[in-house]
């Protein structure tokens, strides 16, 4: 009996369903190279089970991949899938985390900043108001569009390099409370700084995330007039990409390192344009119901082009 029969039956995944989903999440975990519960990228059987069983604690995630499938086949297309969303929302969760930690010791050690008094919980520039800011999150985020962001060496293999040395992350916090002109909380003023710092340390960076809301196609998916309106319209989005763009589709979960080579950039410049074409990405399907078969689409374009412009390049070498 496979793990969909078991759920059609029973709502609930017997001993072989779960051996099966014990070793779904640990082939995607290993694949897209997430860090374990434990650290590090050795997955024990522990680390398995632990995130195995969360998975199963939220179980609209389950639910939904039982509803869309409609064979055994598109049942295991879509486990996939949920289970690299979940590790990608565990590995957001955990990565914010770790900057808020960071901006709050800043807030505390550095004396450009101070808590607001009266108002627990919120802090303030150094001499600044104590009243809760009412500016807008785009007034943040504008504030600190231009600054500048160093980032020191590192060559620990057990720790992670910062996002940007603490110079930098004065300058960006002080720019964010400018603007604020009032006090903010440490989770606010943090998730103005992500619009500057990736933090998101895992395979969230070479992911597209609008992947996540794709559902099983619909037989009728599979019609000319569909495939058509696919094929036009990433040809259309193909069309407007600069050649670095297109390197970066055509291999969009390269890690920074590969892509920096491919580039022939730095790695914060070539994350830095992966990062912003995703957004584009993320705003231009936004509302797309095809989102996915166009967006896969669209990497088979930017492959075949590399490929054809890789070849060529190589002939030419040869003479």
């Amino acid at each position: 009996m496979t793990l969909r029969d078991e759920l059609l039956r029973t709502g609930q995944p017997g001993s072989e369903g779960a051996r099966f989903l014990y070793r779904t999440v640990r082939l995607v975990a290993v694949a897209h190279h997430f860090p374990s519960p434990e650290g590090g990228h050795w997955w024990s059987d522990s680390a398995v089970e632990e995130v195995a069983h969360d998975f199963l604690g939220e179980e609209r995630r389950l639910r939904d991949v039982l509803v869309r499938s409609v064979d055994d086949r598109s049942f295991l297309r879509l486990l996939d899938g949920a289970v690299l969303n979940f590790l990608r929302d565990l590995a957001r969760r955990t990565d914010l985390g770790k900057l808020i930690l960071r901006v709050k010791e800043i807030l505390r050690d550095e004396p450009d900043f101070e808590a607001a008094e009266g108002y627990p919980g919120r802090w303030r520039l150094a001499d600044g108001a104590s009243e809760p800011s009412t500016a807008p999150p785009g007034a943040l985020t504008s504030a600190i569009a231009g600054a500048q962001i160093g980032v020191q060496n590192w060559s620990s293999e057990r720790r992670d390099a910062p996002l940007a040395d603490r110079p930098s992350f004065i300058r960006l916090m002080t720019c964010v409370l400018t603007a604020a002109a009032g006090s903010l909380t440490a989770d606010d003023l943090t998730r103005a700084l992500t619009s500057r710092l990736d933090h998101r340390r895992t395979a969230l960076t070479t992911s597209l995330d609008v992947l996540e809301q794709v559902s099983e196609p619909a037989p009728a998916a599979a019609n000319p007039a569909t495939r058509t309106i696919v094929e036009l319209h990433a040809a259309d989005i193909f069309a407007t990409l600069s050649d670095r763009e297109r390197i970066v589709l055509s291999d969009p979960e390269a890690t920074v390192r590969d892509l920096a080579r491919r580039l022939g950039l730095g790695k914060s410049q070539a994350d830095t344009i992966r990062h912003r074409l995703f957004e584009r990405l993320r705003r231009e399907f936004a509302d797309d119901q095809d989102a996915g078969q166009v967006i896969s689409r669209l990497c088979e374009f930017c492959d075949l082009w590399l490929r054809g412009r890789t070849e060529v390049e190589s002939a030419t070498s040869d003479d």
